[in-house]
Parts: structure tokens; C-alpha cells; sequence
């Protein structure tokens, strides 16, 4: 303390005061999560129907038939909800309010790109070739701050639980194909690697390495 001014210097701040600025960078941190969260989510809180067809799949089946509900028109809106996990989907359809549960319907196609729900979040379908391959935007810490980061996901069939896209997780999911189980451990050296696409082919690499063995399977029983 400068016993002349009756300040603490810098160099011997007391606990107090650092309790202070614990309490300072904890809210500063919280405060930039919540603008992260606030932006991913501000792409899906209105959605208005543009050119591309937008509308709801009811069920598993309707996604199957691509039969759609509630197809919006000009005037028509869709919102999400997905900001904090929202549970409904609303919509504005021909002058009337329409709620839907998130856990009650499979999924919806905005701007002609289908997506699916799972517990409440929204996963869009990249790839069903074999298995249901997705991506979705998560937060993840970035230096000092949350930004959101594209991660990817799948799921062996619209049924199954939708997993994150490990070696690991697809290791255990496919037990019956040793064939793949062994080149995704030969051809990827890491998880992040598993979501690579081939632009020559216009096919994801890990989709290629799975039919591959599915082909093996089928020379090796015509012989």
C-alpha cells in the first residue's frame, strides 16, 4: 500500500479484489457464450419460404416418401426455436398458428435441404447412402470465446440413436463389417479426418470405404 495516497499498488492487490475480477471474467465468458448461442440460433428463429420448397416431415415414412406437410408458401413462416433447446416447431400456415413437438415429428426441409430432429436439435442430412451421415453447428471454445464449429454425426438407420462421428462409435456400430471397421483405422489417423469428401468422386471417403466392403461381401458370394 502507498502509505501517502492510502492506495494498494498494483503488484499487492487484495483478495478481495481478485475475488472481483474472478467474478468479472466468469461473466465475461458467460456473456460471450450466450452471444455465440444467440447467433447460431438466429438463423432458425424465422424462416420465411423463399423460392426452394420448405415444410415439415411428419414421420420417419414421410421423409422416406418425401412427403411433405405444411409446404409454405409466400406469406407462411417457420420458426425453429432453436435457441437453449426449444421443444416446438412453430409456423404461420395459410393465416393460421401451427405448434408441432420437436419429439413428434421427424424432421423438415428448409430451402430443399432435409433435416431431422434428435432430442430436440435439428441435424442436417449430408448422406444416406448405407448409414445417415449429418452435420450440425456446435459451440466449441476457440481462444478466449465460443464460436460455432460444424461437426459431424451419423446414425446406421432413421431409427437408430444419431451418434457423434468417431472411429470409436462407428468401430462398435458396425460389427458385422470387419472389413471397413479395419479401414477406418488404416485410413484415418484422427475423428476430424472420418468427415473428408472426395470432390473427383462427389462421395464421401468413409461412404466409399463402406460399400467397398459391401461389394467385397457380394464377390466373395458369387464365388
Amino acid at each position: 500500500m502507498d502509505w501517502k495516497t492510502g492506495f494498494c499498488h498494483p503488484i499487492f492487490k487484495s483478495p478481495r479484489w481478485a475475488t472481483i475480477n474472478l467474478i468479472r471474467n466468469k461473466m465475461k465468458n458467460s456473456i460471450k457464450v450466450l452471444i455465440s448461442i444467440v447467433t447460431i440460433s438466429m438463423y432458425g428463429m424465422s424462416v420465411k419460404a423463399q423460392n426452394a420448397k420448405t415444410g415439415i416431415y411428419l414421420t420417419e415414412q414421410d421423409y422416406r416418401s418425401n412427403k411433405l406437410t405444411y409446404v409454405l408458401g409466400d406469406h407462411d413462416k417457420l420458426q425453429l426455436n432453436e435457441f437453449l433447446g426449444g421443444e416446438n416447431v412453430n409456423l404461420v400456415y395459410q393465416g393460421k398458428k401451427v405448434k408441432l413437438s420437436k419429439n413428434e415429428i421427424f424432421g423438415y426441409r428448409l430451402n430443399n435441404q432435409d433435416f431431422r430432429f434428435y432430442h430436440n436439435e435439428a441435424y442436417k442430412i449430408l448422406d444416406t447412402a448405407g448409414f445417415l451421415l449429418y452435420s450440425a453447428e456446435k459451440l466449441s471454445e476457440q481462444g478466449k470465446g465460443y464460436k460455432p464449429v460444424e461437426q459431424y454425426f451419423y446414425s446406421t438407420n432413421t431409427t437408430r440413436p444419431v451418434l457423434e462421428l468417431t472411429i470409436e462409435n462407428l468401430w462398435n456400430s458396425f460389427p458385422a463389417q470387419i472389413g471397413f471397421r479395419y479401414s477406418l483405422q488404416n485410413y484415418f489417423n484422427k475423428d476430424t479426418d472420418l468427415a473428408g469428401y472426395d470432390k473427383l468422386s462427389h462421395q464421401y471417403k468413409i461412404k466409399y470405404l463402406y460399400f467397398q466392403e459391401t461389394q467385397a461381401k457380394a464377390t466373395h458370394a458369387a464365388l
